[in-house]
């Protein structure tokens, strides 16, 4: 009896440190779980440990607030088309409007390059700390299904703050170039709705464009995005820095600042549906 309660307590501990190494991110593919784990990570469920129920794995930032990830920062998620315990490092923004946000964009200082191919755009670049795109593909992967919703938080070089909601956000697989869903803005927003125009739109780059125009939006504008012919927002546009005389070039959000400015920060984050 004794040493069925003392292996009990070693799996529970095994376990419980496992559940820690994927709420702080420090989850490693050499380190893939219990050591008594009868299988990988299959459809969003850790195989688990003998005598147990499988795991639940946090397939987005919403979970990873309930297993205690309250803080802003790098975590690892398991969509459920992952098929091992590697997962998907993302950056979860958990400090506003109730938390549960996975940012799949952001803009700070410039530093990073955003006039990237289709392949870049594809896979994603950056660093998640600092400038980065997720990757159209992870994106397509954890927004599928049109559950998600849609945050767009802003600020221009006089540290103005705005934001933009939106209740439903997808985006298509490679095969459709990416097309974007976006709908239900949120009218106590205070950016103004510089999203729902592009409804319905395949995302382009300079070396694959999808838009409507006769010429090329991305390279024309300096950037990649669902582009119609040609934009009212272009947040992966070149970095320019506050008020410019490059006419919609830079990291636009039309309906706030117009296309003669160029804002200073941009994230654009997702979260369930409730």
């Amino acid at each position: 009896m004794l040493r069925l309660l003392v292996i009990s307590v070693f799996l529970f501990a095994a376990t419980d440190a496992f559940v820690q190494s994927i709420v702080t991110g420090t989850l490693t593919p050499g380190n893939p779980g219990p050591p008594t784990s009868t299988c990988g990570c299959c459809n969003g469920l850790f195989g688990g440990i003998s005598g147990s129920s499988p795991i639940p794995m946090p397939k987005d930032c919403r979970d990873i607030k309930d297993l205690g990830g309250g803080k802003d920062g790098i975590y690892t998620i398991f969509p459920t088309w992952t098929d091992t315990c590697e997962g998907v490092k993302v950056w979860c923004q958990q400090g506003r409007d109730g938390g549960g946000w996975l940012v799949f964009q952001r803009r700070t200082d410039g530093r990073a390059d955003f006039l990237r191919n289709w392949e870049e755009y594809r896979n994603g670049f950056g660093k998640l700390s600092q400038e980065f795109w997720l990757g159209n593909e992870v994106l397509y992967h954890i927004a599928m299904g049109d559950q998600m919703e849609l945050r767009v938080e802003l600020q221009d070089f006089q540290f103005n703050e705005v934001h933009a909601r939106y209740f439903r956000f997808s985006i298509g697989d490679e095969s459709t170039n990416y097309t974007l869903s976006v709908a239900g803005y949120d009218p106590s927003s205070d950016a103004g709705d510089a999203m729902s125009g592009h409804n319905g739109q395949a995302f382009s780059t300079w070396d694959n464009d999808n838009d409507r125009w006769t010429k090329n939006c991305a390279a024309e504008y300096g950037g990649a995005w669902w582009y119609t012919s040609c934009h009212n927002s272009n947040l992966n546009g070149l970095y320019l820095r506050g008020p410019t005389r490059e006419y919609a070039k830079g990291v636009v959000w039309n309906q706030w600042r117009g296309y003669s400015y160029s804002l200073k920060r941009t994230e654009m984050m997702i979260r369930p549906r409730v």
